[in-house]
């Protein structure tokens, strides 16, 4: 998958995909606090994030619902048809059990409803990655 080296560390790729660049920011600071084995992008819509994946596959993409254009949802189908070996997970503050079902019916690994507290997406992202 996107694992690869750094000396002799197994970096792990994380792209976060919201369209909110302050949370987006929030986030990857976050994550950055799981160590030097993982690498945080961001990513401002479903389009600029298969763009980068395209190019540069990821071990994880956490995925926000209400995005620009096409939605978190898209989003996940889209990464199940190109990058089926990515993990994801989806977050939002829009959330309803038919979102939660399609969302795991996309095979996310997990779903998050915003307000979440940082550590609990970092034990997430750990569990994921695991």
């Amino acid at each position: 998958m996107g694992e690869r080296r750094q000396g002799t560390l197994q970096l792990k790729r994380i792209l976060i995909v919201d369209d909110e660049a302050k949370v987006a920011f929030f986030l990857r600071e976050g994550l950055l606090g799981l160590g030097p084995e993982y690498e945080i992008q961001t990513s401002g819509s479903a389009e600029q994030a298969l763009e980068r994946i395209r190019c540069q596959p990821v071990d994880l993409a956490v995925v926000d619902y209400c995005l620009p254009g096409a939605d978190g949802l898209e989003l996940l189908k889209q990464l199940n048809d190109i990058c089926p070996g990515t993990r994801t997970i989806l977050i939002t503050a829009y959330g309803s059990p038919e979102v939660k079902d399609q969302a795991y019916h996309l095979r996310a690994c997990q779903y998050l409803a915003k307000p979440f507290h940082i550590e609990d997406l970092m034990c997430t992202v750990q569990q994921v990655l695991s």
